[in-house]
């Protein structure tokens, strides 16, 4: 955080870092009721915002009306699946504004990022893949390999992903 240029660039690496030091403690200590998966959606709406405003310092644009009605209709549904559904629909949905904002802003921004939003975006998709993948063959993969840690193909990933941001952003 200390070698970006800009506050809104350290606001994006700090954010990323709380995402990543709660995410890691609720992997440690699971927290009893709803509170763990709360702060987690939470803390991804913080993400989201913090890129928006990096985007928003550097390109010094706001998005469209039009824009603005996706965007508003994405958190809906969102909440609308953090309350009623599973992990895997907001996750989808979180992803999905991460990935607007990403296509939104991507003419505006220099060739180093825009090179690295693909691979922000493959990720992005492998991610929600493995959670799919985790989501409904949990019990047979379970049932064929009781002691084999599946979900860390997911962390292994998020962890190549937020490097990639990390290692692209901080320039900005």
């Amino acid at each position: 955080m200390s070698k970006t240029k800009r506050k809104c660039t350290s606001l994006l690496l700090f954010s990323i870092l709380c995402f990543e030091l709660f995410h890691v403690f609720s992997h440690t200590l699971h927290i009893q009721g709803s509170i763990q998966i709360n702060i987690t959606h939470s803390l991804a709406y913080v993400l989201n915002l913090a890129f928006f405003y990096v985007f928003y310092c550097y390109t010094n644009e706001l998005p469209t009306y039009e824009f603005d009605l996706c965007l508003i209709a994405l958190i809906s549904f969102d909440l609308y699946s953090f309350f009623n559904f599973t992990i895997i629909y907001y996750l989808f949905t979180q992803s999905a504004i991460f990935i607007s904002l990403l296509a939104y802003y991507f003419p505006l921004l220099p060739k180093f990022i825009q090179t690295s939003l693909y691979k922000i975006s493959f990720f992005v998709g492998v991610i929600i893949l493995l959670f799919l993948n985790e989501e409904y063959n949990c019990e047979k993969m379970l049932k064929i390999y009781s002691h084999f840690p599946y979900h860390v193909f997911i962390e292994i990933i998020g962890i190549v992903l937020f490097y990639i941001i990390c290692s692209n952003f901080y320039k900005l």
